[in-house]
């Protein structure tokens, strides 16, 4: 490749990492100093490969932010043949047609994706994206607010049509979908919604899946129950605790029949050490108050389950019924799946009416959970 200039061959390579599926829309190119230090070249060269990539469209530079890889490619790509070796004449270089015109992208803010739940979510998000011409662009938080917002901003600097938000903010602390408001952009949210402001969103039947748990547990003869759950900071779980109540109430338990904790949110940052700490402490001080555990979390599940057979001893444990929200993944535990698939089309077929016809009516749909027993 002597005879290709250094920046050339430096675009060949982003190229072809993009080809590879390796570089996706939306994907930040390392710095022009840390390209410099990997390819051994003056950053002079790096600056004229990214302003010519730039040029081409096939990267946008945002100013304090970096350079991200654009929506699908309106060039020609051009890397080496498989067969080729390195010599002294310039290799052949193997087209790949792509459209003239750049596929336009969509955004999704997640928290992570870490659980089941958020991997079929993306899943589903992506797939009906794709579906309809366009490039769904993903930016993860990591559960900060800082990102979240960072992640706004980068996210319509690179032209996002729309957005998907799965946002972490709390029932007054709504900052990602005030700032997605103020820049203009269409967005749903997702898994939650905001009581005190007109939104759109999809999520699951929360307060139907909590009422068809204890329901079930009731059927099967269960009437001392214990609630886990987060503090009341989201809808999902204000919703579920809800649900709960209602069921009770309709099932006529007796109030002091019901026991509750709530962990803080803060107790998963800390080591797990900490959290079955306070689920052992809890268990051994309330256990013979409860024939049933409901836990509005999954992870809560878990920690619940594992909690009762270091506490009270395995055989015990196993008269003690728990329910929880999605697959904990632990035999023997019932639980209400989401339908994330469904979500996740629904939430693409808002956003498209919004980006599309300017429909931006406030909406909730809230999709249907399913009771899944427990196995053995």
């Amino acid at each position: 490749m002597k005879n290709i200039p250094l920046y050339k061959q430096i675009q060949h390579v982003i190229k072809h990492q993009i080809t590879l599926g390796n570089l996706r829309s939306g994907d930040r190119i390392p710095s022009e100093k840390e390209l410099a230090e990997q390819f051994h070249v003056s950053l002079i060269t790096t600056k004229n490969a990214m302003a010519g990539l730039a040029e081409e469209g096939v990267v946008v530079r945002i100013k304090g932010k970096g350079t991200f890889v654009a929506g699908q490619a309106s060039f020609k790509l051009r890397i080496p043949n498989e067969t080729y070796q390195q010599t002294d004449e310039s290799p052949e270089m193997l087209h790949i047609p792509f459209s003239s015109k750049p596929k336009e992208m969509i955004g999704i803010i997640i928290p992570s994706m870490r659980t089941k739940v958020e991997q079929r979510l993306l899943d589903s998000i992506e797939n009906a994206v794709n579906e309809n011409g366009y490039t769904l662009v993903i930016r993860v938080t990591r559960g900060s607010s800082v990102k979240e917002l960072q992640a706004i901003e980068e996210l319509c600097a690179l032209g996002v049509r729309g957005l998907v938000l799965f946002s972490i903010g709390s029932e007054h602390e709504r900052h990602t979908v005030d700032r997605a408001s103020e820049l203009g952009c269409p967005y749903v949210l997702i898994d939650r919604y905001y009581s005190d402001k007109p939104n759109v969103s999809v999520c699951s039947n929360n307060i139907e899946g909590a009422h068809k748990a204890v329901t079930n547990l009731v059927k099967q003869g269960f009437r001392q129950f214990a609630l886990v759950t987060p503090p009341k900071e989201h809808s999902v779980v204000i919703e579920r605790i809800a649900g709960f109540e209602q069921a009770v109430a309709k099932a006529r338990l007796p109030q002091e029949d019901i026991i509750c904790l709530t962990m803080p949110y803060e107790i998963f940052n800390e080591e797990i050490q900490h959290r079955e700490q306070i689920l052992d402490k809890w268990v051994s001080q309330y256990y013979g108050q409860f024939t049933a555990l409901v836990a509005v979390d999954v992870e809560l599940a878990r920690l619940a389950h594992y909690s009762l057979i270091r506490t009270i001893g395995k055989e015990r444990a196993k008269r003690i019924a728990i329910v929880t929200f999605d697959d904990p993944g632990i035999a023997g535990i019932a639980y209400v799946q989401q339908n994330e698939k469904m979500i996740g089309i629904q939430a693409v077929t808002l956003l498209l009416d919004q980006m599309h016809h300017g429909i931006r009516t406030p909406k909730k749909l809230f999709v249907p959970m399913e009771w899944i027993p427990s196995s053995s």
